[in-house]
């Protein structure tokens, strides 16, 4: 269960986004990975990371002052279905090793993503991602349905990309858990 509640989420972009008439795509999706969740979190938390294993961010800046905490803000340049977009993400939710959470505050369309590390009692984690983003019709000029699908197969492969990046770092490094 997040701590940041979905429906203050909601909330927030109902009240700032009222005259326009919302839908929501929610995706999820999760992978396991063979490392202790600590060193999966040390990673994503720092978003500057994304470049390194999201196929749609060409570049992440940290644009705050502070650490990677609560309040850090990291301006993102995106490519997604063949158009360059600028976002604005910060940091809600930090509660290391176990949940990462960001909303967007600038670009296309209000999204709110999260991510959980589960630790396995075997080893390694799983490793949850929830999205979600609310956008009028026509996203992009593409039906739901269609973005819907871009979408969750980007995360499943971001996922994927993320796990190879870290399992192989870790046997790179001698790790062989």
């Amino acid at each position: 269960m997040l701590l940041y509640s979905l429906c203050q989420f909601s909330q927030i972009f109902r009240t700032t986004r009222s005259r326009f008439s919302l839908n929501e795509l929610k995706v999820e999706h999760s992978v396991f990975i063979n490392l202790p969740a600590r060193e999966i979190f040390a990673f994503m938390s720092n978003l500057e990371n994304l470049v390194d294993w999201s196929g749609v961010v060409i570049s992440a800046r940290k644009i705050s002052s502070e650490e990677m905490l609560i309040g850090t803000i990291v301006r993102c340049t995106i490519r997604i279905l063949g158009k360059w977009l600028e976002i604005t993400f910060e940091i809600i939710e930090c509660v290391p090793n176990h949940f990462l959470t960001f909303k967007s505050i600038a670009g296309i369309a209000p999204s709110f993503t999260s991510y959980r590390f589960d630790p396995v009692e075997s080893g390694g984690t799983n490793v949850s991602v929830e999205e979600i983003i609310h956008f009028t019709g026509g996203f992009l000029g593409f039906a739901e349905t269609v973005i819907t699908s871009i979408i969750y197969r980007q995360l499943s492969h971001d996922l994927l990309t993320l796990k190879d990046i870290l399992e192989s770092t870790a046997s790179n490094c001698g790790n062989t858990r």
